[in-house]
């Protein structure tokens, strides 16, 4: 089957939404705590659009995003969420690599990220490396900021 990776429109924070929240579950995390935590978020048009959102398709169904944020030198790559059928199949790592790509097409140098526990792993197969603690997260933990240098 074919995945393509699109631009991101406003109005689907429904689905981006319920493939973080699916994404998070997979983990093991209680379904309410994770629906709360997706509560916590915003999805929103208007939000949306301050993004790069790009999203993972199949046969016209998203089933992975990530969402970019330039801050000048850095880009930050706020979100990288996968369904699990999807995990493993190299649909994260696509999303990574466009992410970054877009990045430094933007004239970003640096590529950083807040690392979910379960995810660091999969991060440091993409070339990432510990650069700092993150605050505390409303999981009570603080997790890893993970960084990539984006070649010219």
């Amino acid at each position: 089957m074919s995945v393509a990776i699109r631009v991101g429109s406003p109005h689907e924070g429904a689905r981006l939404k319920e493939i973080a929240i699916a994404s998070k579950g997979h983990w093991g995390y209680g379904p309410d705590r994770v629906r709360r935590w997706a509560d916590e978020g915003d999805f929103a048009p208007a939000r949306l659009r301050q993004l790069t959102v790009l999203v993972a398709e199949v046969e016209s169904r998203a089933i992975g995003w990530s969402s970019l944020e330039s801050k000048g030198e850095t880009c930050w790559l706020g979100d990288l969420w996968i369904e699990p059928d999807w995990i493993g199949k190299g649909i994260g790592r696509a999303l990574f690599l466009r992410s970054a790509e877009h990045a430094r097409a933007l004239g970003a140098k640096w590529l950083e990220w807040e690392a979910e526990p379960n995810a660091l792993g999969f991060y440091e197969k993409m070339g990432g490396r510990y650069l700092r603690e993150a605050e505390p997260s409303s999981w009570g933990r603080r997790n890893a900021i993970m960084g990539v240098e984006l070649d010219a």
